[in-house]
């Protein structure tokens, strides 16, 4: 069987009579293939014509301007030029009009014979004038269709012109018609998709006119017919006078159509439709006015998305206001699809529908909106839908059971769908529906093709009426309009959106987790280093003591076992700590804070470094406050501050000198001083005393540089401040605030 769907339609090997097609080869322009009526132009045949350059049949000037067309850039849309040619036979010149394209690698010239100007009513370029700024007026899509098919109707002459609009079936509907009273008038006609096949389609998206002056012409082949280059057939899918299929011939004859002239109407880079042009008897336009049309064909696409957008600006309004209410709703929500399913009402308003529907896919979880299909119908549909149009763009069919046929069981519910991938898995959709409706379309005839057996062989035929032709439909939605899809790809975009901030802030968040983690780790290694090491140093220290004394007193050694016992207190909070932090990711996620005296504090810290202070031969005395000063802090951490601060005192503090420790009241804060009378600070190095790793040159002996450092944090940690007073020589004043226990100050 003979398909028109597969027919090469770009590869005839024959052209329309009303002119001659050569091949050629650049720069050299020898012919390489020739229409077999090339003699009326050049007085050979095309068998001896393809022994011969262009060249030879052009004088230096049409030479010369001939090269300069066929240097401009974007060739195809250039005008034709005019251009003399020698007759072999004759010797005599005939004027041609001479248009050219490139084509896999050679040059198709075609030539057309200079007539004589049509006489017009009205000079053309005034024509196309008035035909620019009446389609410039249109106020709506279906104002703008009229005044196409009117402005060509006028410029052309044809008996009828069509506007003839593609549906997502590539079926055609016919929206508007300016015709002379005498034809058949196909207005809210339909045409099916077999009528304009795909690869004729796909032709116009590069060619911007097809004209048949003649449907009952005699196809003219092309000698030898194949490209030089390629072997192949020569591609004439760009050329003018490319002879067309029998079948389409069979079909315009049906129709009782004398002479054609199409245009494509693209929108966005789509083939939007066609300005179909009927004539009833013959008519070979002149190539002005084809020029005329087509510059009419490409102004009047530049308007179709602008008429559609004008026409729809109030529901543009309507469908932005409830885009913008979504968003701000879903930015309110930690969960994107309960962010949706909440907001329902809205998502919907998206589609201008009644009984319209929507569906969420999203992790694994299914979040329903009026009536839909089942969640397992849901599931297979969306398995189809990133299988076969991937994920990229929306996808959308107001005939859904005829594309996926599993949703003939759910038609009359769901024959519209809407579909837009999100966030990072192909399974995550959103879905819209819009419930199918009965209705009637006229066909212009019969809508199949005609299969005849000719010569043994199955054939089709195009249909022999084309009368009005009823059919009764179900299972067709609403189609979707542009501005529902613009603003259900902006919600897309603007979703993946939210999602990358928030997973950027949950990086950002992870990222300090970590970061502080960090941190800690170093703060729990100098914990383990060095803050053990000094109730272990004084507990080592009494007990040597009490090994070496032979004449202690009972009241000293029970005062020297009651040390012991608070040092092994003091190093027991202190792992606790510790093992705390490594559990933990946040400082803050520590152990409950409690209720401690600040004066205990000291006195037991002051308690633990005795030892230490006798060995150095350094006084260390507490200055207590006079009552109570409550506290809610994490003990072990404030031991922590306290052992380094008179750690650092002693390690800075010559024999002989003395470390006070004192506690004050100041407002609704505990200050808790170290005063030491030890080498003092360098000025330089005061603004980087609570960073890492900075120690003077006295200092850089004496430990890594961290303990002021972590001491700092663990202040600020429990919502103190710190700071340090210092005289080189003379000695140093570390200060810290605790806050007063709330309890404390409302007593």
């Amino acid at each position: 069987m003979v398909r028109c769907e597969s027919e090469p339609i770009h590869i005839p090997g024959a052209i329309q009579p009303f002119g001659i097609l050569l091949s050629v080869e650049l720069p050299s322009l020898a012919i390489t293939n020739a229409s077999v009526n090339c003699c009326e132009a050049f007085g050979l045949d095309a068998k001896a014509l393809v022994q011969h350059s262009l060249v030879e049949y052009l004088s230096a000037a049409s030479l010369q301007k001939t090269q300069r067309y066929l240097q401009s850039e974007d060739l195809i849309e250039q005008a034709p030029i005019i251009v003399p040619l020698i007759n072999h036979a004759t010797l005599l010149e005939s004027e041609w009009e001479l248009c050219a394209q490139y084509r896999d690698g050679i040059l198709i010239v075609e030539l057309e014979a200079v007539r004589s100007p049509e006489t017009l009513a009205t000079p053309l370029q005034r024509l196309i004038r008035n035909g620019v700024h009446s389609i410039f007026s249109g106020t709506s899509l279906q104002d703008l269709c009229d005044r196409i098919a009117q402005q060509i109707h006028i410029i052309t002459g044809f008996d009828r012109v069509m506007i003839y609009r593609f549906n997502e079936d590539w079926h055609g509907h016919v929206v508007s018609e300016a015709r002379k009273p005498y034809v058949q008038s196909y207005l809210d006609h339909h045409f099916p998709a077999s009528d304009i096949p795909a690869q004729a389609r796909s032709i116009f998206l590069e060619n911007w006119l097809r004209m048949i002056p003649d449907v009952n012409y005699m196809p003219v082949p092309i000698y030898p017919g194949r490209n030089p280059k390629t072997g192949a057939l020569l591609d004439l899918g760009l050329s003018n006078l490319r002879s067309v299929s029998p079948l389409h011939v069979e079909y315009l004859k049906n129709m009782h159509v004398g002479a054609t002239l199409t245009l494509p109407l693209i929108d966005n880079g789509k083939l939007w439709g066609l300005i179909a042009c009927h004539n009833v008897q013959p008519r070979n336009l002149a190539s002005d006015s084809r020029l005329g049309t087509k510059m009419i064909a490409q102004f009047a696409s530049s308007q179709l998305a602008l008429k559609a957008s004008n026409e729809d600006q109030r529901y543009r309004a309507e469908i932005k206001r409830a885009q913008v209410q979504l968003l701000g709703h879903m930015e309110r929500e930690t969960d994107l699809v309960q962010g949706l399913a909440k907001y329902k009402s809205s998502m919907l308003d998206l589609v201008d529908v009644t009984n319209a529907a929507a569906a969420i896919f999203y992790d694994n979880e299914w979040v329903l909106a009026g009536d839909t299909p089942t969640v397992a119908q849901i599931a297979e549909l969306v398995a189809w839908v990133a299988k076969t149009h991937g994920t990229d763009v929306p996808y959308t069919t107001n005939r859904l059971s005829e594309v996926f046929p599993p949703a003939e069981a759910y038609k009359e519910i769901a024959s519209g769908l809407l579909a837009i991938s999100i966030l990072r898995s192909k399974r995550n959709f959103i879905l819209w529906f819009r419930p199918g409706t009965v209705s009637t379309i006229t066909w212009a005839g019969e809508p199949e093709k005609r299969v005849e057996i000719d010569n043994g062989i199955t054939r089709l035929h195009p249909r022999l009426s084309f009368d009005s032709w009823e059919q009764t439909v179900d299972g067709i939605a609403a189609p979707w309009k542009r501005v529902e899809i613009d603003a259900i790809s902006e919600v897309r975009t603007s979703i993946i959106a939210l999602d990358l901030r928030r997973a950027f802030k949950r990086e950002q968040a992870a990222r300090e987790i970590a970061e502080k983690l960090s941190t800690e780790k170093e703060n729990m290694m100098h914990i383990v280093s060095h803050d053990i090491r000094n109730p272990l140093s004084a507990l080592k220290m009494m007990l040597q003591l009490m090994q070496r004394s032979q004449m202690m007193t009972p009241e000293t050694r029970s005062d020297f076992i009651a040390r012991g016992i608070r040092a092994t207190e003091t190093m027991e909070r202190l792992v606790k700590s510790v093992l705390d932090i490594a559990k933990s990711n946040h400082a803050e996620l520590l152990p409950e804070t409690q209720q401690e005296d600040a004066n205990v504090l000291v006195a037991d810290a002051v308690d633990l470094a005795l030892p230490l202070g006798e060995r150095a031969n350094i006084r260390i005395t507490a200055s207590l406050h006079y009552e109570a000063l409550h506290v809610s802090c994490k003990r072990a951490r404030v031991e922590q501050i306290l052992g380094n601060l008179i750690s650092n005192a002693l390690k800075f503090t010559a024999a002989g000198g003395h470390i006070a420790v004192s506690v004050q009241k100041l407002g609704q804060d505990v200050v808790i001083g170290v005063v030491d009378t030890g080498t003092g600070i360098a000025p330089e190095l005061m603004p980087h005393i609570f960073e890492r790793f900075k120690q003077g040159a006295v200092g850089a002996e004496k430990g890594a540089g961290l303990g002021l450092a972590i001491v700092k944090e663990i202040v600020e940690q429990e919502g103190g401040k710190i700071w340090v007073e210092s005289t080189l020589h003379i000695g140093t004043k570390f200060q810290f605030t605790l806050p007063l226990s709330r309890c404390h100050t409302v007593g």
